[in-house]
């Protein structure tokens, strides 16, 4: 096959379209087109035709890794669904978040317990609905079990239980004891404490 035009397209300034026998056949990036040194009659087979558009997916798919990455620590089931929607293919996927890996940019044991740190000190929630909300996030049931067994003691539920009661007590100022109680107790295991966390929380409150 014979390149027989690279138009710029009007809309993304450093993507051009790329004509082969005088038909359009797909999108590169400049610095693609730069890499592969691609000029007007260059014959292109179709090995090299998979190779190109392969680099240029992998470069495609790490701009976008890295600035989803560049705000805030991403677990690697996160980065793979923001690629997905990108529609790149799972095998370009799988080496990007292999070299985001290498280069540590993720990490799912420092994701999880980032995580962790950040419930904690802003919305407490229970070890239950942690796990729940990790396991939503990709993370396997290793790192959330040992993240959890190293970071979430039962001192430290007790205590994030009680920080959490204590803001919520405020809705309640206007209910009696029974109500009051009762929709503490329903509140505290909506957000993922057990029973028994529960009651010892409001068995403190009330000495």
């Amino acid at each position: 096959m014979i390149l027989t035009k690279i138009e710029k397209q009007k809309k993304y300034k450093k993507r051009f379209n790329i004509f082969l026998d005088g038909n359009f056949t797909f999108g590169l990036y400049d610095d693609t087109i730069f890499k592969f040194g691609l000029r007007i009659n260059d014959e292109l087979s179709d090995e090299l035709c998979k190779e190109i558009r392969e680099y240029d997916e992998y470069n495609f798919g790490k701009q976008i890794a890295y600035a989803y990455l560049s705000y805030k620590s991403r677990s690697k089931k996160e980065v793979y669904q923001k690629l997905k929607s990108k529609k790149i293919s799972d095998k370009i996927i799988e080496d990007i978040i292999n070299l985001l890996t290498e280069q540590k940019y993720i990490n799912d044991l420092n994701y999880s317990k980032l995580y962790l740190e950040n419930k904690l000190s802003n919305k407490p929630i229970g070890k239950r609905l942690l796990k729940l909300k990790l396991m939503e996030k990709g993370i396997d049931k290793e790192t959330t079990e040992k993240v959890i067994e190293e970071s979430f003691n039962e001192e430290t539920e007790l205590e994030s239980a009680r920080k959490l009661l204590e803001k919520y007590s405020r809705k309640l100022k206007n209910k009696d004891a029974f109500d009051v109680r009762k929709k503490s107790f329903k509140y505290l295991v909506s957000r993922g404490f057990d029973f028994d966390v529960a009651n010892e929380v409001l068995k403190l409150r009330n000495e």
